[in-house]
């Protein structure tokens, strides 16, 4: 009767110990339902489709509201790009103008893949300083086409600019080339120039409307504040805290043995580490969110990353150079080191996944929000994404 009381109550304790296994999995799997994001086959679509895209932003004090609107889209008018069924690799630089007398008439920043440096530019525009309705769009649209560092060019690659801003040009700047043959130019070398005006200036649109008939994009006219809509979600702040603890895994690789590459892998650390900082101090909450898919999305997230390096086929964990690894993995065995970097690269495929399953939520959230809205959008991001969405097709980039 013992025996056969000891073997129901073993098969019982069996049986509850496989259902409490079973359920934690179940559970698991509903929090993360999405397979490990493999950025490896975006990368290979990528070096043959590529989007070099230039922003030329008047930075007066009237365009305060379009420039809060920038820092807020920027990442998604990228991301909408990435998602694409061609994966296009995306470059982006940006040229802030004013007027002479101002602080500056330009400050450029070129065509880059750190998308995080764009950003942080970006988040240093301060409208200030104009006044005088007409700004030096001459000198700006010039800077835009000839200091932008675009490539040659060629199959697959689109180069793309827009120029936007509210206020006309000075027709009196002669030492500088009109509007219209600096457009001529730039579609002589096969950049497409749109232009967006904020606002109803007098003297503006006629001139926008020339830019971009001349530089074969398309005009567009929104609101004097940008006519951004951003949409707070419940998920942006821990998108954001799984954005962070992505940067954590950063691992700064090159720069060669000795002093001067340990010196030069710790000073891009601790650029890493500055920008992830003011990103989640400073940045709105809709950017850091979109900067997190960007993260899990984007091949290149990382410039001069080790791990980024091996994910994307760039790099052989068999071909690293020893001198170009930080101390911490070059006193390693190279067993070890393989080990450790594995490691590595399971921890951020884990949070890869998280991003992403949340970030899909976020969508939801934003599609059902945007329908109550109305739906309907026609600010700089909706011009800017519709805009790309034709020109890019233009190139055979779907």
């Amino acid at each position: 009767m013992k025996t056969y009381a000891f073997r129901v109550a073993t098969a019982l304790f069996t049986f509850l110990v496989g259902v409490a296994v079973a359920t934690s999995w179940v559970l698991s799997s509903r929090i993360s339902n999405i397979a490990p994001v493999d950025i490896s086959s975006s990368a290979t679509d990528s070096r043959n489709q590529i989007l070099e895209l230039v922003f030329v932003l008047d930075t007066t004090s009237s365009m305060t509201g379009l420039i809060e609107g920038a820092k807020q889209k920027i990442w998604g008018i990228v991301n909408d790009v990435m998602q694409s069924p061609s994966h296009p690799a995306v470059r982006v630089g940006l040229v802030g103008y004013r007027d002479r007398g101002d602080e500056y008439v330009t400050t450029i920043l070129p065509l880059t893949n750190d998308l995080d440096k764009v950003y942080t530019t970006l988040m240093n525009y301060q409208a200030a300083g104009g006044g005088d309705a007409p700004e030096d769009v001459r000198r700006a649209l010039l800077d835009g086409v000839r200091k932008a560092g675009w490539s040659q060019g060629g199959s697959g690659v689109a180069q793309i600019m827009f120029l936007v801003g509210d206020a006309p040009p000075h027709d009196d700047y002669r030492d500088e080339p009109d509007t219209s043959s600096t457009t001529a130019e730039a579609a002589r070398k096969g950049i497409v120039v749109n232009s967006i005006q904020c606002g109803s200036m007098p003297g503006t649109r006629g001139v926008w409307e020339e830019i971009a008939r001349i530089g074969q994009g398309q005009y567009f006219a929104i609101a004097q504040d940008g006519g951004v809509q951003a949409i707070t979600t419940p998920y942006d702040e821990q998108l954001g805290q799984l954005a962070t603890k992505l940067g954590r895994t950063f691992v700064a690789y090159g720069g060669g043995a000795g002093a001067f590459g340990d010196a030069k892998r710790e000073e891009v650390v601790a650029e890493a580490t500055r920008v992830e900082a003011r990103v989640a101090t400073s940045a709105p909450a809709p950017a850091k969110a979109e900067r997190a898919f960007n993260k899990a999305l984007n091949a290149e997230a990382y410039v001069g990353d080790l791990l980024q390096n091996i994910e994307n086929g760039s790099l052989k964990i068999d071909a690293i150079k020893e001198e170009d690894l930080p101390s911490d993995l070059r006193k390693l065995s190279p067993d070890e080191r393989r080990q450790e970097i594995e490691k590595r690269l399971a921890e951020r495929r884990d949070l890869r996944a998280q991003i992403m399953t949340l970030s899909k939520q976020r969508q939801d959230f934003i599609k059902a929000e945007a329908q109550k809205r109305g739906g309907a959008k026609s600010g700089f991001d909706a011009a800017v994404s519709d805009a790309l969405k034709e020109q890019l097709a233009r190139k055979g980039i779907k």
